[in-house]
């Protein structure tokens, strides 16, 4: 009779061995624990080397037990592996770890005076779980540790690496030959069936699949492969339940064909595509039941609010029947919500809405501008779905213009606004207001609804209407936004914002002087006059500022509060400044600007001096004439006049004129050039001259002694020296005799 022991050969009946091998032992291709990565963490911190190391126990103490001091019958040389997890027992006898085994070391833990113990004893209750689960569970987990530390070592799986993780000699051959010829290295592969187990069983059913993708197609671990068809039977049946909800709905049936939705989605929490058709199914829904069409429309228990630039949603608590899979107080678990927001008609680019607290309200502060969306209100239970979605209508957020302030401008009204930087367009139109009251000439009541609307040019900021005759109008305002491409209908053309209403009052403004003139102009006094206006009263008043055009307001100004001047006015302006005289017309507390007249006196030309530099170039220097902007430097020199004009910010830049030269007497003309747009009072201009400079005697024969003794003392490049050597006259005197 044959008698086979863990991990041995099989005897023969003859006595002998037999030569052939037990078949290579299959090994696992995965954990098959939840929870595997930091259980596998915690033992390494602990300083085990696998789970091995924890399952056997701490050492028994000296003096702990009557047996302790008693020769063991054999070596612990081991624990065996390959056909179930064993540890050496007393005598020949061998340990299974099985739930008996994992209790009672769970308890040797707890009593250890090994500092790891607490750490341990909790570690060995995870360990009941898992073998209360599967009771070959602990021996998967070690055998999947044990080959992972062969397979990564530098030298590869051997049988002597396997005796040196604890393997007994009988099992660490055949393992360390099976790890080599099939264990998966470091990977994806490796780490896809660590982490599968932590996705599935769940409601993740797409990641579970893609990390099952990349595990082997046809496991032989029979644990990984009932794994897999387990998972692959889940997905079929979402499949299923997908392509029912879609018959469904093509048949019109949208309660049943929701419902075949939200099974799916609750099956897989993470596929989009179940996701996007229970918000799709239940948009129709929503729209079905709420359509002016329906037989007994009701309100929408989720309200939809556009202010300015944000979305507000408001809902009803959510109604939902017990849960039946639970029991005890965890049946009523409370009800919590998830907002998406998603395109009308594209529900697989649904969007979360930022929502953390437990009011029944979300503001949506990232809905985008110029796309019609949808918002769904989905109740949760424990994180999961619970019902069908609430959704929305369709919601289209095109902010209007804020902050509108209508002004009276001359002649019209000014309208100013901030618009949101994404519009792109902007229109308004005008209306006439009816007065409320009796019927007008054609019998029709008057209830002030606006009539006669006309466009009106509009920008960014705002705008200015006029002509208009006095009486309050309305303005009808709107913002236009790029459309999305992908809308259908929209052409690319702008999504206009539902529109401001504002009125606007044009009231009776003075009308601008039409005409000033200057009457006289004698010695240092300017005579102005101007025409009187149509309406109001017309004044000339020295203006501070920068020039105005006709009929710009200049209510409040002091120019415009000052007093009515009647007849021409006379000015006379102070040397070296200016002056600008405006026509200002008042009505009331209006005021509008007229023509204008610039009146300078520019300074004389001063301190002006001429000194000549080399031959053919004379430098001029003088004190610039404020407030003029140009001189005129001229000049007449044998009979001829020539002239050039000086920018003030090049003189004051060089402080400096050169002007060219000959050497013959000048006369230099230096006075202030008047504006062409100003009225300017002539001053006396400057002048000064320069005398004749004689020619230079002519030049000695070339390599002459006397060329080098010639100076010429009384030329103005010269040095200024006396002659050395006796004079040139006396030098070049003929000898007596000669």
């Amino acid at each position: 009779m044959e008698r086979w022991r863990p991990g041995a050969r099989v005897e023969g009946a003859s006595g002998g061995t037999d030569v052939r091998r037990l078949p290579p032992p299959v090994l696992p291709q995965f954990p098959g624990m939840r929870g595997f990565a930091e259980l596998d963490s915690v033992i390494g911190r602990l300083g085990f080397r696998h789970a091995a190391d924890l399952l056997r126990g701490p050492a028994v103490e000296a003096g702990t037990s009557v047996f302790a001091t008693l020769p063991k019958a054999t070596t612990d040389d081991g624990f065996r592996i390959l056909d179930g997890l064993w540890f050496p027992a007393r005598g020949r006898a061998w340990t299974r770890v099985d739930l008996r085994h994992i209790q009672e070391t769970a308890e040797r833990w707890r009593t250890s005076t090994d500092p790891r113990g607490g750490t341990a004893a909790a570690l060995m209750d995870t360990m009941e779980t898992v073998v209360r689960d599967d009771p070959m569970g602990p021996r998967r987990i070690v055998l999947w540790q044990v080959c992972r530390e062969l397979k990564d070592r530098a030298g590869g799986p051997t049988a002597e690496a396997a005796e040196a993780l604890g393997v007994h000699s009988t099992d660490a051959a055949p393992l360390a030959a099976a790890v080599a010829a099939g264990f998966a290295g470091r990977g994806p592969v490796r780490d896809a069936a660590e982490s599968v187990n932590e996705v599935w069983p769940g409601d993740r059913l797409r990641e579970a699949l893609r990390i099952a993708g990349l595990l082997p197609s046809y496991p032989t671990d029979h644990v990984l492969a009932n794994f897999l068809t387990r998972l692959n039977d889940r997905a079929a049946a979402v499949d299923r339940l997908m392509e029912e909800a879609r018959r469904l709905g093509q048949l019109g049936e949208l309660r049943a064909a929701t419902v075949s939705w939200l099974a799916a989605v609750r099956r897989a929490t993470d596929d989009d595509r179940a996701l996007a058709g229970l918000l799709g199914a239940a948009a129709l829904l929503a729209d079905e039941r709420h359509s002016p069409d329906a037989p007994s429309p009701v309100d929408s228990t989720v309200r939809v609010g556009v202010e300015r630039r944000a979305v507000t949603l408001r809902w009803t608590a959510a109604r939902l029947p017990r849960d039946t899979a639970r029991t005890g107080k965890d049946r009523g678990a409370p009800v919590s919500y998830r907002v998406l927001r998603f395109p009308d008609g594209a529900p697989e680019q649904a969007a979360e809405v930022p929502y953390t607290d437990t009011s029944l309200s979300v503001l949506d502060l990232d809905a985008p501008i110029g796309r019609r969306v949808r918002y769904a209100v989905l109740p949760l239970r424990r994180g999961q779905l619970a019902g069908v979605p609430r959704v929305t209508g369709a919601v289209l957020l095109v902010p209007d213009v804020e902050e509108v302030r209508a002004v009276p401008v001359p002649d019209g009204v000014r309208l100013q606004w901030r618009a949101h930087p994404a519009a792109r367009g902007f229109r308004a139109v005008r209306s006439t207001a009816r007065r409320a009251g009796g019927p007008d000439r054609a019998g029709q009541p008057t209830d002030g609804v606006p009539v006669d609307g006309l466009p009106v040019p509009a920008g960014r900021k705002g705008f200015v209407d006029r002509p208009l005759l006095p009486g309050t109008y309305l303005y009808e305002i709107s913002c236009g936004y790029p459309a999305v491409p992908d809308l259908p209908g929209d052409g690319g053309e702008l999504v206009w914002s539902p529109g401001l209403r504002v009125a606007a009052t044009s009231v009776e403004w003075p009308s601008p002087v039409e005409d000033v003139t200057v009457r006289s102009l004698e010695g240092g006094t300017v005579t102005i006059d101007w025409r009187p206006p149509a309406r109001g009263n017309g004044r000339l008043v020295e203006w501070p500022g920068l020039p105005l055009a006709p009929g710009d307001d200049v209510s409040g100004t002091p120019a415009a509060r000052s007093a009515p001047g009647e007849g021409p006015v006379s000015v006379v302006p102070e040397a070296r400044s200016r002056i600008r005289m405006t026509a200002v017309s008042v009505l009331g507390d209006r005021a509008v600007a007229g023509p204008s007249v610039l009146v300078e006196r520019p300074g004389a030309v001063e301190d002006l001096t001429a000194l000549r530099l080399a031959p053919g170039t004379a430098e001029l220097r003088f004190r610039w004439p404020e407030p003029a902007v140009l001189v005129l430097v001229a000049w007449e020199q044998e009979g001829r006049r020539r002239e050039i004009r000086v920018a003030r910010s090049r003189y004051l830049a060089e402080r400096r004129v050169e002007i060219p030269l000959t050497g013959r007497p000048c006369r230099i003309e230096v006075s202030a050039v008047p504006r062409p747009d100003a009225v300017s009072i002539p001053t006396v201009p400057a002048t000064t001259s320069l005398p004749h400079v004689p020619e230079p005697p002519p030049q000695p024969p070339r390599n002459s002694r006397a060329l080098a003794l010639l100076t010429f003392p009384w030329t103005p490049w010269g040095n200024g020296g006396a002659p050395r050597g006796r004079p040139w006259w006396r030098r070049w005197r003929p000898r007596s005799g000669s």
